[in-house]
């Protein structure tokens, strides 16, 4: 009975083991693609930088240029809110790993209590089978004599 419900209790456990597993993998893939949008920004930003390095050598109206400086501005604000968001999403994969182990490690301490209580209980019965024939055998060697 008491193997029965902690073999419940494991499979809870286990549950709860995949899902954090599969919160875990969602959050890397959010992170990854956190991390894929930042160094686009900063590629397009490099990009951008060499654009405006040549157009400025070979001379450009001032409104051009200001529009360029402006963008950038506005670029490096998204840069600067895109590491920010990469900064937070490192943090939720890293919690989300952490309960990750915590319930991996919690599942496998379930699973091995299961298991030595199985192995006791079939222990004591192969126990209890062994008296039961040792009985019936001096039953039957009482009854020769």
């Amino acid at each position: 009975m008491k193997t029965e419900k902690m073999g419940r209790v494991a499979g809870v456990a286990q549950a709860a083991t995949q899902k954090s597993a599969t919160d875990f993998k969602l959050s890397q893939q959010r992170h990854q693609a956190s991390c894929d949008q930042l160094a686009q920004l900063e590629q397009f930003k490099r990009e951008y930088e060499q654009k405006l390095e040549a157009m400025s050598e070979g001379g450009m109206p001032a409104r051009q240029l200001q529009d360029f400086r402006v963008f950038l501005a506005n670029l490096n604000q998204a840069i600067e809110q895109q590491g920010k968001e990469s900064g937070m999403s490192q943090q939720s994969l890293d919690s989300a790993r952490e309960v990750w182990l915590k319930k991996t490690q919690r599942s496998s301490s379930l699973d091995q209590l299961v298991e030595q209580l199985q192995t006791g209980q079939r222990r004591d019965r192969d126990k209890a089978e062994q008296r039961d024939a040792d009985e019936k055998s001096m039953g039957r060697n009482g009854a020769d004599f």
